[in-house]
């Protein structure tokens, strides 16, 4: 009997037990349970949204694409491998780093729902079966700890669809706006015929290296300016410096540096209008005489605007030069032995830039096809001087040598025909894929003044069309063929180095070349007369 009344006695309880746990499911699990799912949601939003907040507008050192990283080219964006180019620089923020601050969002998020699971499981184990009885209050805690994951998970999920969307549309207009500023900036270049030229190994290049300002070693070179990946108007430098992007912007104020050899280039490389202007010829034609009047004409000339010299190279050759040209001496031989280092001059006018480099390379390195390979300068010139001396052209020395040794010795007679000199350089131009049919070619008859002392050669004079003639008549159409073949424009000169007021000047060849330039001058260029005047008195 007492066994049946202690079971009787259970069954009642469990049944009263299960009354009450039905009253409390209807009258407080339920309603609470949906305050709690509310609040829940409420507070999984909220704690997502500030979860988010905190990591993509403050500061996290978790993961952050360091310009380390992006320097030693470990960075993938697509798939396949795309890696941003490397230097040492802070990618732009929109490109990778967002992705990577969103994934520390959902880390910090996932992790902030796994301690609030833990912390609610660790409470409810340490009631034991006590707990379990009590589930009707139990379970809207449950519901809030759902619904708070939930709400934490909506959180993130909006926080995601709205970074996308915003990081799709930067990307879209950093997309065109990089497009055009690339277009804009080569376009300034083709315009400005801008480039810049290494006087180490000649290399010509639209895109020079440029050095951070902020001195930090060779990470401090860029070795892709233009805007991209890094940056669409700026990017940040790994030491924090500030930089401008555009290879226009960047040469006003960063050091250039050569691509191919790193010898630093002058100044404004790359932005300013560079001009190269190899004068070639036989062996003691007269170049370097010309080239010396030419280079002093042009800084002393007040037509060519504000002329200066551009490195320190070119200053002492120039003082070298104006010695001679004002002692009315003879230029010394050009050692072949050497490489040809250019005379570089700068013209300026507010902002606006030029550099003219003039080349005067030995006859005998131009000659040998192994040496002139390297000349690099050759191929990247729009416009060429071609001297001859005209005393080694073969009719001149057949009628007159005999007779006028003593002048052939003056004249410093060049050993080697004209045609062949000029054949070896346009030859080699050729054999390098170089388009001669667009360029400009100077052809200059050197040593007016002796080359008149001849009998019935006193009619050769200054003027395009007499010197061609010149030239046809005494056997050399073959070679005024060749010349007015290969080049998109041919101008005669006859010059004499030592007296410049004879004709239209040694000055008239450069002018007509820097004609076709866009060099910044105020006001309007000179003709060649005026040229060849102020040179005559210089």
């Amino acid at each position: 009997m007492p066994i049946v009344l202690a079971v009787l006695a259970a069954v009642v309880a469990f049944g009263l037990y299960l009354w009450l746990c039905g009253l409390a499911f209807v009258y407080l699990t339920f309603p609470v349970s949906l305050i709690a799912g509310g609040g829940g949601l409420a507070v999984g939003v909220a704690a997502g949204l500030v979860i988010a907040f905190l990591v993509l507008f403050g500061y996290q050192e978790e993961r952050v694409l360091t310009p380390d990283r992006v320097a030693a080219g470990r960075l993938r964006i697509l798939r396949p491998p795309k890696a941003i180019r490397p230097d040492f620089a802070w990618p732009a923020y929109f490109v990778v780093q967002v992705w990577l601050d969103w994934s520390v969002v959902v880390k910090r998020a996932a992790q902030w729902v796994a301690r609030v699971w833990v912390g609610a499981a660790d409470g409810a184990s340490s009631m034991g079966w006590f707990g379990l009885a009590l589930w009707p209050v139990l379970l809207p805690i449950a519901v809030f700890l759902a619904a708070g994951t939930a709400g934490a998970a909506v959180a993130v999920l909006l926080a995601a669809v709205v970074a996308a969307v915003l990081t799709v549309l930067v990307l879209g207009l950093g997309l065109v706006a990089v497009v055009v500023l690339r277009a804009l900036d080569r376009l300034a270049g083709l315009v400005r015929r801008s480039a810049g030229t290494c006087p180490r190994c000649y290399e010509i290049s639209a895109l020079p290296v440029y050095r951070c300002p902020g001195g930090h070693g060779d990470t401090a070179l860029h070795r892709d300016i233009r805007p991209g990946l890094l940056g669409v108007f700026y990017r940040r430098c790994g030491c924090g410096e500030r930089l401008p992007t555009m290879v226009t912007r960047a040469g006003r104020t960063m050091a250039a540096y050569c691509p191919l050899c790193g010898t630093g280039l002058h100044e404004g490389a790359g932005m300013a209008t560079d001009i190269r202007i190899p004068v070639f010829g036989a062996p003691a034609s007269g170049k370097t005489h010309l080239v010396m009047v030419g280079v002093v004409g042009l800084l002393r000339s007040t037509t060519s605007g504000p002329v200066a010299l551009a490195d320190e190279h070119s200053r002492r050759t120039f003082e070298t030069y104006a010695q001679v040209v004002d002692r009315g001496g003879s230029a010394s031989k050009t050692d072949a032995a050497h490489q040809p280092i250019a005379v570089t001059l700068r013209f300026r006018n507010g902002r606006r830039a030029a550099l003219l480099h003039v080349y005067d390379a030995a006859g005998e390195a131009l000659s040998d096809p192994e040496r002139n390979s390297g000349y690099q300068y050759l191929d990247g010139a729009r416009t060429l001087i071609f001297v001859l001396d005209p005393f080694a052209v073969p009719e001149i020395r057949q009628r007159y040598r005999r007779g006028f040794g003593s002048l052939f010795d003056a004249a410093n007679a060049s050993a080697d025909p004209p045609e062949p000199s000029y054949q070896n350089v346009a030859t080699r131009l050729r054999q390098s894929g170089v388009r001669t049919d667009r360029n400009r070619l100077a052809f200059v008859v050197s040593k007016l003044d002796l080359v008149q002392q001849l009998p019935y050669e006193d009619r050769l004079h200054d003027d395009g069309d007499a010197v061609r003639a010149w030239l046809i008549r005494l056997g050399l159409d073959n070679l005024v063929d060749a010349a007015e073949r290969d080049f998109r424009e041919v101008r005669y000169f006859a010059v004499s180095a030592t007296d410049p007021a004879l004709g239209r000047g040694p000055l008239a060849p450069f002018g007509w070349l820097l004609e076709d330039e866009p060099i910044p001058v105020p006001g309007q260029r000179g003709s060649d007369e005026h040229l060849a005047g102020e040179t005559s008195r210089a």
